[in-house]
């Protein structure tokens, strides 16, 4: 098992201090003109390292900030593609708390701490915390919860099985083709399904770095309730993505493996978990048009959420 890394450092480049210097131009107030400038350098950290760990951002969008508002508001925001946005806030090396300013201390979905070296030419990412509010340094969460956080978040992105009905698949859900292996296609009876679609779940260090997939059918048997907009059949299985079945070699998922579905209350209705050479788990139920739901795929101490709404 892979060490936690808690912290990563971040080379602040010529492109780095240039798009400091780019968002701080006609900003005449000295103070405010530093504090854009180390903003801008933390952003830059940021986003640097989520690139490398493979997360879409919209920093461009920090090019066409109004230079008159960045003066008046102490905001280093950004935005991490269908996940939401982030604080990126710069500590001194001497700093011993992390402070959030009173003007991002909502809609963020969670605060990072970036120590800027004293002659900037580095930055290091300390950690993250949730809540906005002032906390020492020893006490953030590590760079790994950050990444583990993030995943999190964008593989909860509530799916509309109703848009599916509609031909309307969500973005990141591929076919079963696409996601699963001939063989296990015909075992799983994929085929007698008229709307099957699903995604690689990554469980990270549980399954050292590799995935399942996670199956979502709508049973075609319901196409008069479906026509009606009364309720839908669902068959939930989890099973292995191709390019970790290998016939005859590897072809079981994980013992202890489980699937809960969770209510609208958060209770949860229904759960099957895996037994030993088991090469795929199922759960059937059926939902009401507009009924919300979640389904938890849990292996030890990792648990990844998928939100539905019917």
């Amino acid at each position: 098992m892979n060490a936690e890394q808690t912290s990563f450092k971040v080379p602040l480049s010529f492109e780095a201090h240039h798009q400091a210097e780019k968002r701080r131009q006609g900003i005449s107030n000295t103070e405010n003109a530093k504090k854009i400038y180390l903003n801008t350098l933390a952003v830059y950290a940021v986003n640097y390292y989520l690139d490398c760990m493979g997360f879409e951002t919209n920093f461009s969008d920090a090019d066409r900030s109004n230079p008159w508002m960045l003066s008046l508001i102490d905001v280093a925001d950004l935005e991490v593609k269908n996940i939401g946005t982030i604080e990126c806030r710069p500590v001194l090396p001497d700093a011993e708390y992390l402070e959030i300013p009173t003007e991002v201390s909502a809609d963020r979905i969670g605060y990072v701490a970036v120590q800027l070296s004293e002659s900037l030419k580095s930055a290091t990412i300390l950690g993250f915390t949730k809540a906005a509010a002032k906390i020492s340094l020893s006490y953030l969460q590590s760079v790994d919860d950050l990444l583990d956080y993030l995943t999190q978040k964008e593989q909860a992105v509530k799916v509309s099985l109703h848009q599916w009905i509609k031909g309307v698949i969500t973005e990141g859900w591929q076919t079963i083709d696409e996601l699963l292996n001939p063989q296990q296609i015909e075992w799983m009876g994929c085929r007698s399904f008229s709307i099957t679609r699903g995604k690689k779940i990554d469980l990270g260090l549980e399954l050292n770095g590799e995935s399942v997939a996670l199956i979502v059918t709508l049973a075609p048997e319901n196409q008069s309730a479906i026509k009606n907009q009364d309720e839908v059949n669902i068959l939930i299985q989890v099973s292995l993505p191709k390019e970790e079945y290998i016939p005859g070699k590897n072809v079981y998922i994980p013992e202890k493996l489980k699937v809960a579905v969770i209510d609208d209350k958060g209770d949860e209705v229904l759960y099957t978990t895996s037994r030993q050479n088991d090469n795929w788990i199922e759960v059937e139920f059926s939902a009401q048009f507009g009924e919300k739901f979640s389904v938890d795929v849990i292996l030890g101490e990792s648990k990844v959420t998928q939100q539905f709404v019917v």
